[in-house]
């Protein structure tokens, strides 16, 4: 038999079912039922297959890196880029600048890295010349653990959910599988390099049509601070309740921790349940998630149970809220309740201004040990 080294493409992230399909890779479109795990992570082998295909110019590669902007000398995913190596036509996907500008009428408390308007989304998927018919391929560097947001954005601003597969093993793994790499440092004019506030875009008319996925114009892929403390003052009918879930360290979750922002009060929101985010990713490459069976069980564990469509007493814990320091790892809890099974995507929400938002309020409850 073939021994599948983690280059070949019998290896990662399939399933039984697209194993079968794998070397028709060109043309696999993966399943996108929300009841069918792991559709949306790919291995590198699979993107590698994917990049190799470039008779399809519907296939883009994005650069999610981001790192904590904490420390002495921290990393910075945009730096990385810019000096390479990274995948030939990639763009890098800036979460801090495809955002609201702090302050502005969209963002008056300030908070970092928030979910972006739809007119601003479409601009920037134009500026990556990206078309909503695009598969879209989410990659980082070496142990980036952050790169979650990116593909989430992705996938909650409009883009078809289907068409967003998150790589799993970094530029590292791709390289040493034989991927096709740019070298050398980028001008600072490189149209890759693309600031959203150095374009105008409140001036354009973006031609990337957005999905809009409901009428009443409410958004379902983020809650914000007064949502939120209503699911934690119980205030809401059964319709409208759901389990918070918190990627914060444990020792950041219970207050023993310090923030590592400062000025924010130590803690966690009454009733939530705590899965630091680093328990489902792989301990030697973030860039992994554990094995999705690992996840699901991490999860129930935690509190977040398994659920049937006739159970009526469940329904009221269907709805789960992401929540963590600033609204990046929370992107890897929804991601793995999706990838394994517990929760379909429509029901789950990020709480946008996570712990800087909660924490910083005087007038929020939390509880700490």
């Amino acid at each position: 038999g073939v021994v599948a080294t983690k280059c070949s493409l019998s290896s990662g992230f399939t399933t039984p079912t697209t194993q079968a399909r794998l070397f028709h890779h060109t043309t696999i479109i993966m399943a996108t039922s929300s009841k069918n795990n792991n559709n949306n992570l790919v291995s590198i082998p699979e993107a590698i297959a994917a990049h190799n295909n470039q008779k399809n110019n519907s296939i883009k590669f994005i650069d999610g890196s981001w790192h904590m902007p904490v420390g002495d000398n921290p990393r910075n995913g945009r730096a990385e880029f810019t000096s390479g190596p990274r995948i030939p036509g990639a763009f890098y996907f800036d979460i801090d600048d495809i955002a609201p500008v702090m302050g502005s009428t969209d963002n008056p408390k300030k908070l970092p890295h928030m979910k972006p308007s739809p007119k601003l989304f479409a601009c920037a998927m134009d500026q990556m010349g990206i078309v909503p018919s695009d598969t879209i391929y989410v990659y980082a560097t070496h142990d980036c653990g952050f790169y979650h947001r990116a593909y989430w954005t992705l996938r909650s601003c409009g883009h078809d959910p289907a068409l967003v597969k998150l790589v799993q093993g970094s530029l590292t793994e791709w390289k040493d599988c034989g991927g096709e790499l740019e070298e050398g440092q980028l001008g600072e004019d490189d149209e890759r390099l693309f600031r959203m506030s150095d374009l105008d875009w409140e001036e354009k008319t973006p031609t990337y049509q957005v999905v809009v996925r409901n009428d009443n114009n409410q958004d379902d892929v983020v809650v914000d601070m007064d949502q939120v403390l209503n699911i934690v003052n119980q205030k809401n009918d059964a319709a409208d309740a759901a389990v918070i879930v918190d990627a914060r360290s444990a020792g950041r979750f219970v207050g023993t921790a310090p923030e590592p922002r400062p000025g924010l009060r130590g803690g966690h929101m009454p009733g939530a349940l705590n899965v630091p985010f680093t328990d489902l990713l792989d301990a030697d490459d973030k860039t992994k998630f554990k094995p999705m069976n690992e996840v699901r069980d991490i999860f129930i564990k935690a509190g977040i149970l398994p659920i049937s469509d006739d159970d009526d007493e469940a329904s009221s814990r269907r709805k789960v809220v992401c929540s963590c320091g600033s609204g990046v790892t929370a992107a890897a809890l929804a991601i793995g309740l999706e990838e394994c099974g517990l929760r379909n995507k429509e029901d789950i929400t990020i709480f946008d201004g996570s712990w800087i938002e909660w924490g910083s309020s005087d007038s929020t409850p939390i509880i700490s040990d």
